[in-house]
């Protein structure tokens, strides 16, 4: 208050203006953290214009959501989680007093890119029995650029490139085919689960010659194996018997009977499945000739103590092509020859030969006959035991030899005076 004499202050008196909304709230930086995360970073408005409750968080069309109740001066962040990899989103700030909110301009973050999430398996569709085209579509959630596909054939890798569709050729028929396809990112790969399909027949290739095995005068045994590549399911076997039809089967093996002794027959196989045949070449063989006639038994010589002489005669009948002789059941010899000397025996021991004669058609086999080998001087005579019996006596003990090598037919005792010289001059003969 002022008058003519002065003037007087009165008390000062605080008053605060109500709160309002605040002004100019800057837009909120965001940055990626992952690839299902972003971290979302803001300040203060510059002119508050109150106290500031509250900040409100909303992305995109999304439902706003409270993000922090009490601030500080310094800068506020939130960390968005559970988003969509490779995937923008936007996001809008707004700061809060009790006359109302401010909202920021609109910021975009986009997440990092990861591996896809899902890659279905492809198509296979077979062409012909060499060739499969394989197709495929992209993941419906790629989580980033797709940079490549890649294709695998029972784990091979057969194609990588950018194409949704690739031709396998150079295949092999009727063999199963197993394809993966992968989707890539810069991150990585995500494998489909596998598709499998089967190339188509073909004709067979590489049957072997047939195997023979002559089992008599009047048959042959014929096998064979399947085609080193059936190119399908082999559905029948046709064996030709010198050019004509023996057998129609889905065997590998026939017997033939119906042959004649001593004949020479061609065989050959054809081996087919859905699409065609495949042959082999022939193979030949001849049945056997008649059985040999009887034999004699050998004739035996007795040529040492430890040799035997033994020889014998040509069947009746048959062309020999082998002789085999037996001593005491077992081999001795086998060849074309009808002699030989068994050597290497065992003195004064008896043994039995037969001899067996053999054709193409089979065996036939001798009595047996039996000769001992001569005598020989015995070996393994031990040392005599001798035992004092009474003065003046000595008892002497001997066993016999441990080979007799004959009739042991006398024992002869030697005595000498252990001074005397050890030649034979210094014993005495006793003989028993």
């Amino acid at each position: 208050m002022t008058n003519a004499a002065g003037s007087t202050d009165s008390l000062p008196l605080t008053v605060t203006t109500a709160q309002h909304l605040p002004l100019y709230m800057p837009s909120p930086a965001v940055t990626a953290v992952s690839y299902d995360k972003l971290r979302i970073t803001w300040t203060e408005p510059q002119t508050p214009n109150g106290r500031i409750l509250n900040y409100v968080l909303q992305r995109n069309e999304s439902t706003p959501w409270s993000v922090n109740s009490q601030p500080t001066n310094v800068s506020l962040q939130y960390i968005d989680s559970s988003l969509v990899p490779d995937t923008t989103y936007v996001y809008r700030v707004s700061a809060c007093t009790v006359a109302g909110c401010t909202t920021s301009a609109a910021t975009s973050g986009r997440t990092r890119q990861h591996v896809p999430s899902l890659m279905t398996p492809p198509l296979a569709e077979t062409l012909n029995a060499t060739a499969v085209e394989v197709s495929w579509t992209s993941p419906a959630q790629p989580n980033g650029r797709i940079t490549l596909y890649r294709v695998l054939l029972n784990n091979t890798e057969v194609y990588s490139g950018l194409s949704t569709s690739h031709q396998v050729t150079g295949l092999r028929p009727y063999v199963v085919c197993e394809f993966v396809v992968s989707a890539c990112t810069s991150v990585g790969c995500t494998a489909s689960q596998p598709t499998t399909s089967r190339t188509d027949e073909a004709p067979p290739t590489g049957l072997a010659p047939a195997t023979l095995r002559v089992t008599g005068t009047r048959s042959v045994e014929v096998s064979w194996q399947p085609p080193a590549r059936p190119n399908g399911l082999i559905t029948a076997y046709e064996l030709r018997r010198n050019g004509s039809l023996v057998q129609l089967t889905t065997e590998s093996w026939y017997i033939d009977y119906d042959c004649q002794p001593g004949t020479t027959y061609s065989y050959r196989v054809t081996a087919y499945n859905s699409r065609g045949s495949v042959d082999s070449t022939a193979t030949v063989a001849t049945t056997l000739s008649a059985t040999p006639g009887h034999i004699q038994p050998p004739s035996l010589t007795v040529l040492s103590s430890a040799d035997i002489a033994v020889s014998w005669r040509a069947p009746s009948a048959g062309q020999v092509v082998n002789y085999t002789l037996y001593m005491n059941n077992s081999v001795v010899y086998t060849g074309v020859a009808v002699s030989t000397v068994v050597r290497h025996l065992t003195p004064w021991t008896q043994y039995g030969f037969h001899v067996a004669a053999c054709t193409l058609g089979g065996c036939t086999t001798s009595h047996e006959v039996q000769v001992r080998t001569f005598e020989a001087a015995p070996a393994g005579l031990e040392p005599p035991i001798l035992e004092a019996s009474v003065v003046g006596q000595i008892s002497v003990h001997w066993k016999r030899p441990r080979s007799a090598n004959g009739h042991i037919v006398a024992y002869e005792l030697y005595r000498r005076h252990v001074n005397d010289s050890v030649d034979m001059q210094g014993f005495e003969f006793y003989e028993f």
